[in-house]
């Protein structure tokens, strides 16, 4: 390439990217014989005993052909004799049908994919089938009866690949599928026992079976989640005990949405496995952390100036500030995610522009007189886990009554002149929980608790909790849980739940109504759990209910 002139690597990369991607080597020779693959152009001069040619659909294969926008096929007649029209590229792809037919000796299979995957539509047939067709018969057929004939002549379906008769299958999985495919709403007494050879095909395979026949037993089981532990089990669950270990609000929400939620996640503690890949939009959690590390950066500013609480008088500075501390958030986190479409990034980012602008607005509107007082107060973290923190957090987690080590952060603690304080924690999503929210059945949790710490952390009297859905997607909504009787007993009667359960060692999938849908952890479960649980015992599912009962 260097008589051409100066290269970059991108242009290296295209020249090279072609034959490093096709890079053939000839496989040993086997005494059954091979099966070679390869692009059609690949078989000129080769021969066959039977040739598979997939992909006749339209713009599949023949692909759409078009003119080069930049040089059109007149332009290019005109130039020269040797560019490449349309006509050529015609001919090219009804040549490479012709070689792939002309390499079969005794047999040649044409198909089609009837589903287009990527937008869940059916594919139409390339007219390249029709030809065939033609050749072979002596007339043209419909597409409709090209359709009807291809799936007379391959059984397997989307969901299930196999053929109806399990002689036809090609390997183990296919043979497996077409065996149990008939015993799918089969008369149990009239198929018993045909499926018994996958118990000792693989012994894992029968664990798994006989696991998940017993999760539909009507009693409960080990193979439930965690049901009746021994006795080393349950000694190995003594160090998650309540009084043992710290737990956050957010982790013990789980026991109400499913016990084997909060069993996997804050004991086991599994999560999705992160991959790195450059986003293409602004997910949830990706702009609740930069909201909220905005939030922070804003109202430290803000303080060190003097300019809490917002007013009027003062809004427009403090916009100005808002704008400047967001563009540095912002470009600390384009530089760790690398947004793969600027344009669409930049777009999220001003949205969230927007959203802390009107949040400065309400507030200095508000005649409520809260003051802002602690950003981002923490206790029981770790200091890798609070990278912005008030100078105020403490190391130690919170003991509350009912023997609950606390952790977690409380994203804004604000003071009354009446001298009241109350905590408040920032929601960026749509409103979920009820006006008359107190622990919302178990699942919302963090303006009570909240509220019981600062009122262990700071000498004041602590009026409320509070949620404060403060962006467009949440409409500026509040939710004020006040800190009495009602709200402390709510909050035990969950603490207690959780100890009981852990002390017991019961903890099985019992999920709350339409929880599976969005749960990490389905493909541990499966999605008949709800179906499951219903044909079990209530009474050990006392606890839960009483807690799913709470307003």
């Amino acid at each position: 390439m260097g008589p051409v002139g100066p290269v970059d690597l991108d242009e290296v990369v295209i020249v090279l990217a072609p034959r490093l991607r096709e890079l053939t080597a000839r496989p040993p020779r086997r005494r059954y014989g091979a099966v070679f693959i390869a692009p059609t152009e690949c078989a000129v001069g080769l021969g066959f005993d039977v040739v598979f040619v997939p992909g006749l659909a339209e713009k599949l294969f023949p692909r759409k052909i078009v003119e080069d926008p930049l040089l059109l096929d007149a332009r290019r007649e005109k130039l020269s004799a040797e560019l490449i029209t349309q006509k050529a590229r015609t001919d090219t792809e009804r040549l490479a049908l012709r070689l792939a037919v002309g390499a079969a000796s005794r047999r040649v299979f044409l198909s089609f994919p009837r589903i287009d995957l990527e937008k869940g539509r059916p594919r139409v047939p390339s007219f390249y089938g029709l030809e065939a067709l033609k050749a072979v018969e002596g007339r043209l057929p419909g597409f409709e009866e090209l359709r009807r004939r291809a799936e007379q002549g391959s059984e397997a379906r989307l969901g299930w690949p196999a053929p109806k008769d399990p002689r036809d299958a090609i390997d183990e999985a296919e043979y497996d599928l077409a065996l149990l495919a008939p015993l799918l709403g089969a008369d149990p007494e009239t198929t018993a026992g045909t499926a018994t050879y996958l118990l000792g095909s693989n012994v894992h395979l029968a664990r798994a079976l006989r696991a998940r026949a017993r999760r539909w037993l009507k009693r409960w089981t080990p193979s439930d989640g965690l049901v009746d532990p021994d006795a080393d089990a349950l000694a190995a669950l003594a160090r998650h005990q309540m009084s043992e270990r710290s737990y956050s609000p957010t982790a013990l929400q789980h026991y109400a949405v499913c016990p084997y939620r909060f069993f996997l996640q804050a004991v086991h503690r599994l999560k999705p496995r992160e991959e790195p890949v450059a986003i293409e939009v602004l997910d949830p959690l990706t702009k609740g952390g930069l909201f909220h590390e905005a939030q922070y950066e804003i109202l430290t500013e803000l303080r060190a100036l003097g300019l809490l609480p917002v007013r009027p008088e003062n809004l427009e500075r403090a916009i100005a500030i808002a704008d400047g501390k967001l563009a540095t958030v912002a470009g600390e986190y384009r530089k760790t995610l690398h947004p793969a479409i600027p344009r669409v990034w930049d777009d999220g980012i001003a949205a969230l522009g927007a959203d802390l602008r009107q949040w400065l607005r309400l507030a200095s509107e508000s005649g409520e007189g809260w003051v802002p007082h602690r950003f981002e107060l923490s206790f029981g973290l770790k200091e890798h886990d609070r990278p912005s923190a008030d100078p105020a957090s403490v190391p130690d987690p919170v003991l509350l009554d009912g023997g609950l080590r606390l952790r977690g952060s409380i994203d804004l603690v604000e003071r009354h002149p009446r001298g009241a304080v109350r905590a408040t924690d920032h929601k960026t999503g749509k409103v979920r929980a009820g006006a008359d929210v107190v622990v919302g059945g178990g699942q919302v949790l963090q303006p009570v608790l909240y509220a019981l710490a600062i009122e262990k952390l700071l000498p004041e009297t602590v009026e409320s909790g509070r949620l404060y859905y403060c962006t467009a997607d949440g409409g500026y909504t509040e939710r004020v849980v006040v800190l009495n009787d009602e709200a402390r007993r709510g909050a035990r009667t969950v603490v207690d739940a959780v100890s009981r359960a852990l002390a017991q060692g019961f903890l099985p999938a019992a999920p709350d109504k339409g929880a599976c849908r969005w749960c990490d952890f389905r493909p541990v479960c499966g999605p008949f759990e709800e179906i499951r649980v219903a044909r079990k015992p209530k009474d050990r599912l006392e606890d839960l209910r009483t807690v799913r009962e709470l307003s």
